[in-house]
């Protein structure tokens, strides 16, 4: 249907919008659920301010679970996932084994890896491990500018996939030696005569300890200690060799050529250079000694900061949107006495009681391409993925674009007139692009697990047809939390 056929007035659908607004920031409707699936969906309102929380229920805990470790689930699937204890579904699902990116025919090419990347995301059965991508992409950032025509940005993103779930150690060395982060944050121009201290201020201030836990002494002899990394292009028996060069060819013989090399094995990767590294004592973060970026990594994950701010990081994106000292310093503890193990980190915060409590339900708002994904995978709809690029602009999200190194807002930083507007514009655009839509009633049931507010019920009773009631299903506050 078109977007001319929609039944919808804009009032009624501001009105939902409106509603999101207001429940994504802390007042949400208490409501009931639903009766049975039938043409119409019944909701009242109460004091209270919460909403009618289903996680008492194995179905409810298994919905909530995987709308925060995975972007979406079918009836079957959520029905499968019910059926098991809850500490195994929790099992199973962190230990998803990842999926690799489908090979991409231009890996130079930024939107063709970004769009194979929303297309993977909304198809792979091994949700959890790109859920955990999109994760660290948003924590260690990078741009896709400084990729040039490099094929830095495809690395990056199969780098945090193979090693989003090991441990952090592993994932922050590698993360080093990125060629795309290597570029991000300057360390190619960093020397032992004029280190670059970009790399050693954000790896402590965002990406390790957070503000306070360091001193700009520290951030000084961290960039001596970091001198000197530069990416090469080695082929598949981990020799250097020469990349093509793009001075005097064309744009497309250079990718031309890039590519032939790739499909050869060649790859780009981060080395020390030996002569350019500052080989001085230095004293970093209370040690002293001629330290170079390992040894560097290594005093940074000593410091008892470390494992709180990543676990502080990653319970406001999976768990609470403000966690409590005690919240953060269990989940702390956990990840630190497991030699940072990721999977024990993810674990620790999905069979915390606070996870499951009532006031956890729909807590969190979803970020864009979380949303958009969620949409695709409730409309079992992949080819939308082009469409979700050129939406996630005026959404305030562009994968592999972050408006600073410190990433994107999460939970009440994505809620604001302009980009509410522009999630129910593309709701508009998925609805105009379908042709047919599964049940929208069992929808209400699956996706928002029968728990609806009253305007949302008002708007969903006055469609005339299944795309009208997917419009206001996917354009709803219950939609856009989890």
């Amino acid at each position: 249907m078109g977007s001319a056929n929609l039944k919808l007035s804009r009032r009624q659908v501001l009105g939902v919008a409106a509603g999101g607004v207001v429940g994504a920031v802390g007042f949400r409707y208490l409501t009931l659920q639903l009766p049975g699936a039938g043409q119409r969906v019944a909701s009242a309102a109460g004091a209270g301010g919460a909403w009618a929380s289903p996680l008492g229920t194995s179905a409810g805990r298994a919905a909530h679970l995987l709308r925060r470790a995975t972007f979406g689930y079918t009836a079957a699937e959520l029905d499968s996932a019910a059926s098991m204890s809850y500490p195994d579904l929790v099992d199973m699902v962190v230990n998803q084994q990842a999926q690799s990116l489908p090979r991409v025919a231009d890996a130079t090419d930024y939107q063709a890896v970004v769009r194979a990347w929303y297309e993977h995301m909304a198809t792979t059965p091994a949700q959890f491990p790109e859920r955990m991508t999109l994760f660290w992409h948003g924590l260690l950032t990078s741009d896709y500018r400084k990729a040039a025509r490099l094929p830095f940005v495809v690395q990056q993103n199969e780098l945090y996939r193979s090693t989003g779930r090991s441990d952090f150690r592993t994932l922050v060395n590698a993360v080093t030696f990125d060629p795309l982060m290597i570029r991000y944050l300057d360390l190619e121009e960093s020397t032992a005569a004029a280190p670059n201290e970009n790399y050693s201020r954000e790896l402590m201030e965002l990406f390790t300890l957070g503000v306070g836990n360091y001193t700009e002494t520290d951030v000084r002899e961290g960039a001596r200690a970091f001198s000197g990394i530069r990416t090469v292009l080695v082929d598949a028996n981990g020799q250097r060799i020469q990349p093509p060069k793009l001075k005097g060819s064309t744009p497309a013989a250079y990718a031309q050529a890039l590519q032939q090399l790739i499909a050869q094995g060649a790859t780009f990767k981060g080395v020390l250079a030996r002569t350019q590294h500052d080989d001085g004592v230095k004293t970093f973060l209370g040690h002293t000694g001629n330290i170079d970026p390992a040894q560097a990594l290594d005093i940074v994950l000593s410091q008892p900061a470390c494992a709180a701010h990543i676990a502080r990081m990653a319970l406001v994106q999976f768990c609470t949107p403000v966690p409590s000292t005690s919240l953060i310093d269990s989940v702390a503890t956990q990840f630190r006495n497991s030699n940072y193990d990721i999977k024990t980190l993810m674990r620790a915060i999905f069979t915390n009681e606070a996870f499951t409590s009532p006031d956890a339900y729909r807590s969190l708002v979803r970020g864009p391409a979380d949303y958009m994904v969620a949409t695709m995978r409730a409309l079992n709809s992949p080819s939308l993925a082009a469409m979700c690029m050129r939406s996630g602009a005026a959404m305030d999200q562009i994968l592999y674009d972050m408006p600073t190194v410190a990433g994107w807002p999460s939970n009440q930083g994505w809620v604001s007139s302009g980009a509410w507007l522009a999630r129910l514009n593309f709701a508009a655009g998925v609805i105009a692009s379908q042709r047919s839509f599964p049940d929208p009633v069992d929808a209400v049931h699956t996706q928002l697990d029968g728990v609806v507010g009253p305007d949302t019920a008002s708007v969903f009773n006055a469609s005339q047809s299944d795309g009208d009631r997917w419009y206001a299903l996917l354009a709803s506050p219950e939609f856009q939390l989890k």
